[in-house]
């Protein structure tokens, strides 16, 4: 069963860096929907299916991914 598409951060080997959009590309292939393609840090976000996580941690230059975290803080309410 499928829980739909995650927001992940990909990061990239060190000594991948330089292929960073290739690495880009084979994450879009293996059903990643790529937002950001930040080479200067190595990082890649997008969003990917639970189930494709996995996979595509296994992908040449794939140092790490790891799902993006997010939080609401409540209003303030003397704030308006």
């Amino acid at each position: 069963m499928t829980t739909g598409p995650e927001r992940v951060v990909v990061t990239v080997r060190d000594d991948q860096l330089a292929e960073i959009d290739e690495l880009a590309e084979r994450l879009r292939l293996a059903g990643m929907r790529i937002d950001q393609v930040l080479g200067e840090i190595g990082v890649i976000t997008g969003s990917l299916e639970a189930d494709r996580l996995t996979s595509a941690q296994r992908l040449p230059g794939v140092d790490a991914i790891e799902r993006e975290t997010s939080f609401q803080v409540p209003p303030d309410e003397d704030v308006q």
